[in-house]
């Protein structure tokens, strides 16, 4: 069985975190209790593209500044890993709004239009300088972070434009948009894209396969090696879920793979 997990933002203390958006963030004594137990399983930490079986594989969204605790780790157990990055906020430095001092939560942005609307959300956060604990990576950071044998990065679109039926029209400028920024700023053509908060239809899926190797959601599923969407686990603190083995074997009940695979076939054919 081949899976990818979804992490957000990594703290060394869950006393260190915001009082906003604490459901995204993971410990690292908790990430790494939950590598030793993967492992113990006999599972193999490795890339999307490896062929073997019962493969774990580790992707961050967004592009926080917190991912680059990631690094430590992965050289001590060998992991390779993939951060995909919202552009918008690596190129200007503006907070992610889930993560502001006045911002609604990571879900509740699934129904924003960014592209009509967001110049009046950034007004309402003019001077928020946001800490080290929720701040975007700058390209100069992300410039060393890839220096590692270890990381590749990816794209997760320009706003973070959720592309479900009601926007799927932005498609496109997410894409050609984040990809330029990318190229710009870095040097790389992006192999992966992972969808903002998970949103697509069948015509975005067809429209980024175009360019993409792959194409990342969060509708928890296992994986073949042949596979071009691939459908992570999306893990959260275990002070407010469970801990994070726990969550991975509640998505992988065969209930809610069946369920999961009825969600995408319903998209994939609206």
């Amino acid at each position: 069985m081949k899976i990818c997990l979804l992490f957000h933002c990594l703290c060394e203390s869950y006393e260190d975190i915001p009082a906003y958006g604490q459901d995204l963030f993971v410990s690292l004594p908790d990430l790494r209790s939950m590598i030793e137990e993967l492992t113990d399983r006999g599972y193999r930490f490795a890339s999307l593209e490896d062929p073997g079986r019962d493969t774990v594989s580790i992707t961050f969204d967004d592009g926080y500044y917190n991912n680059l605790l990631f690094e430590d780790i992965a050289q001590a157990y060998s992991i390779p890993y993939l951060v995909l990055l919202t552009s918008y906020y690596i190129q200007t430095g503006d907070p992610f709004p889930w993560l502001s001092a006045n911002g609604q939560s990571y879900e509740d942005y699934r129904i924003f239009d960014y592209y009509e609307r967001y110049q009046e959300l950034r007004g309402n956060h003019d001077g928020e300088i946001p800490s080290d604990m929720v701040r975007p990576m700058t390209f100069a950071e992300l410039g060393t972070m890839s220096e590692s044998d270890l990381v590749e990065i990816g794209c997760h679109g320009y706003y973070h434009q959720p592309l479900s039926r009601a926007f799927e029209r932005y498609v496109k400028q997410e894409r050609d948009l984040g990809m330029r920024c990318l190229e710009e700023n870095l040097g790389i053509t992006p192999r992966y894209y992972s969808l903002s908060n998970g949103m697509y239809t069948k015509g975005v899926m067809r429209e980024l396969l175009q360019s993409f190797e792959r194409v990342l959601s969060i509708e928890g599923r296992p994986s073949r090696p042949s596979d071009r969407i691939i459908h992570r686990i999306t893990l959260s603190n275990p002070n407010i879920t469970s801990p994070l083995v726990q969550q991975i074997d509640r998505q992988l009940t065969p209930l809610r793979r069946l369920r999961r695979a009825v969600r995408t076939f319903n998209r994939m054919h609206w």
